[in-house]
């Protein structure tokens, strides 16, 4: 099982090349979703104001930019074969994935009511 440790190294990785290492502020959040399953989750806000996102969905590990939302925040993958989505509002947060191509029919919630209080 890779810790948080592991996700938040490999999604420093990924966004290093856009901020530096000793302006990051990291979050580790545990959410606890239906039928007790947990998601890991890595917030990483830079003094920059920009900020990113890794979390364990579907036995991989998923790397996440913030995108635009209307209320509460959003995550956003990028990916070949579809999009993961987390976003999360307080202490509530859902992850979606969004197929492309043939398989696009519609954004399918794979984790929902995930709670970390």
């Amino acid at each position: 099982m890779i810790n948080m440790r592991t996700i938040a190294i490999a999604t420093f990785m990924s966004v290093s090349a856009q901020v530096s290492w000793a302006g990051i502020d990291i979050l580790p959040v545990t959410f606890t979703c239906d039928n007790g399953v947990p998601l890991e989750v890595a917030y990483f806000n830079a003094e920059d104001g920009s900020s990113a996102a890794a979390m364990m969905v579907d036995n991989k590990l998923v790397t996440l930019r913030q995108a635009q939302s209307g209320s509460g925040i959003r995550y956003e993958s990028d990916g070949t074969t579809g999009t993961y989505i987390l976003r999360s509002k307080g202490w509530d947060a859902t992850v979606s994935f969004l197929a492309t191509g043939a398989d696009a029919a519609s954004e399918q919630v794979l984790l929902g009511n995930c709670v970390s209080r």
